[in-house]
């Protein structure tokens, strides 16, 4: 590691920063500089090399530890993201094992960094907002004309190869560790106390076989779906057993395609309450026990029992609420739910993230009597994915094949269950809960319950009826 990572505050080195070769030592970075044929106005050379941010391990963990004393719920999620996680798929897949990544900015190793950063006019970017949510105050620049872009250590290079006129590098503000995602970020300021927030991040680099910048069309999905979820009554939604951490707002500088979303992460929870994503609940690293594993042994439940109630029927419940009454549905898989738990019990509840990744399916959005007049400036709806039958490919895709597979390799170790993946069980609830809403508006069903949907769609006849205000209230006749 970098002599500097344990450093408080990183400096600029002319000798290792962008395009160093070109700068002379004795240049005033305040003044407009040559950069390899790139002219700026900046206030400091940034440094290239990613190790320059890293803080040390044992500052690291100081910092993190400083961070739990105001703060403990963030830190306690951030590390179950971090060490619990198995980072492996299938087999038959690629690995996604992040190659071309630093080991010392995996999330195993809980690295904590400082967070170049630069502002520009407000006039070089593009800012895409839910209309409902003010810009985030980490957003500001030094003066009210500016926006300021926090970049990741592992995209300094990218920015500086860029011809980004009127760019100032700012000192960085903020301390940085991932989450299981390399581009999701909890962030903090050490010196106030300040409540963290979370971001997600351009990392230019290919992880899992994709750049993983954040590009102009992935934040114009995040921030219009956030935009047409804000129809919903959050109190209904909860209701429903609904929980989004949203991403109201992006940022993308007009010369690059690398952005940056806010995002919201829960700071304090109710006591002896903790959300987990569900990749942390089946991983076992070095061979350990799934804690999904307590899970149904404490429950006295057999497993396939268990994975029903707590995890196939609230959220095909859930999938059916956001498909009927909004023609939306979610990426259902282990990274993107994740489960609240109240004293260690799940409690049928689930955090929804990575609004990007929801599509819509427009025939169900027009039955459902909903439009795209929420979509706010710079989005529209063609920016929200084709126009296709979507909702049963991404619900068996995500929830069975993917949640479904992963649940299954975590338990067939310690218990006997079914060798199908539990695809028998998401066929039974799945069709169930439709037939009793497609009967209610007087719809014949039959077997084959994904084509009965099919069959709806086609209606002209507009205007859905969710017959139930909770969870509960529909299990009484599903």
């Amino acid at each position: 590691m970098n002599g500097s990572a344990g450093r408080n505050f990183p400096k600029s080195n002319n000798l290792d920063s962008c395009r160093a070769g070109l700068i002379s030592k004795d240049h005033d970075a305040t003044r407009e500089i040559a950069v390899s044929g790139v002219r700026m106005m900046t206030s400091k050379i940034p440094n290239a090399n990613p190790q320059h941010y890293l803080r040390s391990r044992a500052a690291a963990r100081a910092a993190l530890k400083k961070l739990s004393l105001n703060y403990p719920d963030p830190v306690k999620w951030i590390h179950q993201e971090q060490t619990l996680n198995n980072r492996t798929i299938s087999k038959g897949d690629y690995s996604i094992q992040p190659t071309s990544v630093p080991p010392d900015f995996w999330p195993e190793l809980q690295p904590v960094f400082w967070l170049p950063e630069f502002e520009a006019p407000r006039d070089d970017f593009r800012l895409l907002q839910k209309p409902t949510r003010p810009v985030p105050w980490y957003f500001s620049g030094s003066s009210s004309e500016y926006y300021s872009n926090l970049v990741h250590p592992l995209s300094v290079q990218y920015f500086c190869n860029r011809d980004l006129e009127g760019v100032r590098w700012r000192s960085p503000r903020f301390l940085a560790t991932p989450m299981a995602s390399h581009r999701s970020l909890l962030v903090w300021s050490p010196r106030s106390n300040i409540p963290p927030f979370a971001v997600k991040a351009s990392v230019n680099v290919w992880i899992g076989g994709l750049n993983r910048n954040v590009r102009l069309d992935e934040i114009r999905r995040s921030v219009g779906m956030s935009s047409l979820l804000a129809g919903v009554p959050k109190a209904e939604l909860e209701h429903q057993g609904i929980l989004l951490l949203d991403d109201p707002v992006g940022l993308v500088h007009k010369q690059t395609n690398a952005g940056l979303l806010a995002r919201d992460t829960p700071r304090q929870l109710s006591a002896r309450e903790e959300i987990v994503p569900l990749f942390s609940l089946i991983a076992s690293p070095n061979g350990k026990r799934p804690r999904i594993v307590d899970l149904v042994t404490s429950s006295g439940l057999e497993p396939t029992a268990w994975v029903d109630e707590f995890i196939f029927t609230p959220l095909i419940y859930q999938a059916y609420f956001l498909g009927m009454t909004e023609g939306l549905v979610g990426e259902m898989h282990e990274q993107n739910i994740l489960m609240e738990l109240r004293n260690g019990k799940p409690t049928k509840r689930f955090w929804h993230r990575d609004l990007g990744g929801f599509l819509v399916d427009r025939n169900l959005r027009r039955l459902a009597g909903k439009g795209f007049e929420a979509l706010p400036a710079g989005i529209h709806q063609r920016h929200l994915g084709r126009d296709m039958s979507v909702f049963h490919l991404v619900l068996r895709m995500y929830l069975q094949e993917s949640t479904g597979h992963g649940v299954g390799e975590a338990l067939r170790n310690h218990f006997e269950i079914p060798a199908d993946d539990f695809a028998e069980l998401y066929n039974v609830r799945a069709s169930k809960l439709q037939n009793l809403i497609l009967s209610a508006d007087g719809i014949r069903t039959t077997r084959n319950f994904e084509k009965g949907l099919d069959r709806y769609r086609k209606r002209k006849t507009t205007g859905c009826h969710w017959r139930w205000r909770s969870l509960e209230e529909a299990l009484r006749d599903w």
